[in-house]
């Protein structure tokens, strides 16, 4: 499965290590600050992709963790020991879990950052996803005018290949309308805006990162 591990960049171990320690994430402080427009009194998140727990520590940071039943998905048990490391509090909330096979557990929100462009069964993954979210889902992804399928293999810049897909926003919205979502495409700040990018310095690969938001209809 060509998606992103411990092993497709070993070096960035360090870097997600750094992170957990030191940053605050802005695509986190973006999504975090759409939640507080709701006045929804207590409420669980499913975080798909979770990596070490990137957006728990904004919901800690920002106080939420007092009326927030977070629960962090991830495919790696490496990314997910660096959670439970930093994060001790929530270690048990930690799961290893693969979104393209198998649903998680309900939640009222669903979070996937910067996951859903590298499974190899992405629209499977997002049935899975919509079929767990009973209010909102959050899809923060590379999308454009076309679909673009592609494998990162060049050995400069990672040591196991993995995708770095883009999806047509048109055929986005109607998965997102056949499984009775509302859909809408926001711009993202920590990519100045979704302004278009070079993933690699000379790679020739450019993409374009929105947030997706869709909201269920009752």
């Amino acid at each position: 499965m060509p998606t992103h591990t411990s092993k497709t960049i070993p070096y960035n171990l360090e870097l997600y290590k750094l992170r957990a320690k030191n940053v605050d994430l802005i695509w986190c402080q973006q999504i975090v600050s759409m939640l507080d427009e709701y006045d929804q009194g207590e409420f669980s998140i499913n975080d798909i992709g979770c990596n070490y727990g990137q957006f728990y520590k904004e919901l800690k940071r920002r106080g939420f963790t007092d009326r927030v039943d977070y629960r962090g998905f991830d495919i790696d048990s490496k990314f997910l020991e660096i959670g439970k490391r930093y994060f001790p509090e929530i270690s048990d909330k930690f799961i290893e879990l693969d979104i393209e096979s198998s649903v998680p557990p309900n939640s009222d929100i669903i979070i996937c950052s910067a996951c859903f462009e590298h499974l190899d069964k992405p629209y499977d993954a997002l049935d899975n996803m919509l079929g767990s979210a009973s209010k909102f889902i959050y899809l923060r992804t590379f999308v454009g005018t076309s679909a673009i399928e592609q494998i990162q293999s060049d050995t400069e810049f990672v040591s196991i290949p993995y995708n770095i897909n883009q999806f047509n926003l048109f055929e986005l919205s109607q998965f997102f309308f056949k499984k009775g979502f509302n859909f809408s495409c926001i711009p993202d700040l920590a990519t100045n805006n979704s302004k278009e990018y070079e993933l690699y310095p000379n790679s020739g690969i450019f993409r374009r990162m929105y947030i997706i938001k869709g909201v269920k209809v009752i």
